[in-house]
């Protein structure tokens, strides 16, 4: 029988945090999951939630299946919960929990469904780009180039993981700040929670836009609970724990809620105009010369 078939895009120990603190009678604990249209509401067990089949299995030529990065994002998952614990007393983090912090964060980058799909529609486009040259030019290669792409592209989100887990050295030389909040309704996150973020983006021209870890303004987020997010960034930082103001706790559940591909998760199923609102370009935006 083929084991851990069905596996979580978003963790079900990280979604656990988000279970509404009130379940009526009869029924089981769940998240609330909203669609990005806000149109409905839906609650979910984390256990059923954001899971896939063999989303990070690398298939073999043989059929067998190779479940090295399941395995290492369970291990990642583990090693994480012990540092949430840590965060929730408020602790001082030990190098030893800050790298597994910074590990946990870059694979959260790296797994969602929306960041999968994404590189295998890259891959996509370049192989067809490619098919297109064989078909004009006919190919030396057996098999031919684009059919060993299209095998290797079944396991791109696997190779992907493995990518973005290796930016965490990155993450652990940059400030850290844990911003908290005793907001009842607290930090929302969603399908994608790992969100990169260049606030000074929209000064640049379009095709500069992509975020990048080595950029002066970059943001990093990842809500931890409704009570704490993580922040890396590169100015400098003098406190681990950062209580939240209400426009600054806005404004991270606004970057969760626009990075979120499908659906978002709030708390206590609460959703506010806030989060969700639309923006007009600053004056100093970048404008094309006329």
């Amino acid at each position: 029988m083929s084991t851990h078939k069905k596996q979580h895009t978003i963790p079900r120990s990280y979604l656990a945090a988000w279970v509404d603190p009130v379940t009526p009678p009869g029924e089981d604990s769940a998240i609330w999951r909203i669609s990005k249209d806000r149109s409905t509401k839906t609650r979910r067990s984390p256990k059923k939630s954001f899971r896939e089949t063999d989303r990070y299995t690398i298939r073999m030529k043989d059929g067998s299946r190779d479940l090295s990065v399941e395995h290492s994002l369970d291990k990642i998952e583990n090693d994480f919960q012990g540092v949430l614990r840590a965060i929730r007393r408020r602790q001082q983090l030990t190098s030893v929990q800050r790298a597994k912090l910074c590990v946990f964060t870059a694979a959260m980058m790296g797994r969602s469904k929306k960041q999968g799909d994404h590189m295998q529609k890259q891959w996509a486009v370049g192989i067809e780009q490619i098919r297109q040259i064989e078909g004009q030019f006919g190919s030396a290669a057996h098999p031919a180039l684009s059919e060993v792409l299209e095998e290797v592209n079944k396991n791109s989100h696997a190779y992907l993981v493995n990518d973005t887990i290796e930016v965490a050295p990155v993450l652990f030389i940059m400030p850290l700040t844990i911003l908290t909040t005793n907001d009842l309704d607290g930090f929302i996150t969603s399908d994608a929670p790992a969100v990169m973020c260049n606030p000074k983006a929209y000064t640049m021209s379009p095709m500069l836009r992509q975020p990048g870890l080595m950029q002066t303004d970059i943001e990093v987020t990842l809500p931890l609970s409704p009570q704490e997010t993580v922040f890396f960034s590169h100015k400098p930082s003098n406190r681990l724990y950062t209580p939240t103001s209400t426009s600054l706790l806005e404004e991270v559940n606004r970057r969760t809620f626009f990075w979120a591909d499908a659906e978002f998760v709030s708390w206590k199923g609460t959703v506010k105009d806030a989060w969700c609102e639309e923006r007009e370009a600053p004056p100093d935006a970048w404008r094309a010369a006329e």
